[in-house]
């Protein structure tokens, strides 16, 4: 009787030993699964700041006045001070060039996002420049 109780006993213990190693892994992936949903969750969240940045950066080129919209490259946003002030980490760039027909510009908006900058938003369109060049 003795016999079989301590095989018992081993087979007990062994069963206890290989449910909380399964036990483990399924938490250890679980947490991963959550540190994953919680970076996804930051940077869309970030994705979704710049690309209110670039929309009103839009806005406000679409509505400049004349002098405003002179051609560059890489510069500044042109926006007011405390919006492109805000964006300096994120490092705005602004070109604009003279577009296919008289008072029409290209314009090209792109600026970082994402943790260190990981991923860089790029927008181009035109604008119309109310008098001709």
């Amino acid at each position: 009787m003795a016999l079989l109780w301590g095989r018992h006993r081993g087979v007990l213990l062994l069963e206890m030993l290989v449910a909380l190693t399964i036990l483990g892994i399924i938490l250890t992936m679980g947490a991963g699964l959550l540190v994953r949903q919680r970076r996804l969750e930051r940077d869309r969240l970030d994705r979704e700041r710049a690309l209110r940045a670039v929309s009103s950066e839009w806005v406000f080129l679409r509505t400049a006045v004349l002098e405003e919209l002179a051609p560059r490259r890489d510069g500044p946003f042109l926006g007011p001070n405390e919006f492109a002030d805000a964006l300096e980490e994120r490092h705005p760039s602004l070109t604009i060039e003279p577009g296919p027909r008289p008072g029409l510009l290209f314009v090209r908006v792109e600026l970082d996002w994402g943790g260190g900058g990981a991923h860089r938003l790029v927008q181009e369109g035109y604008v119309y420049r109310g008098g001709a060049e």
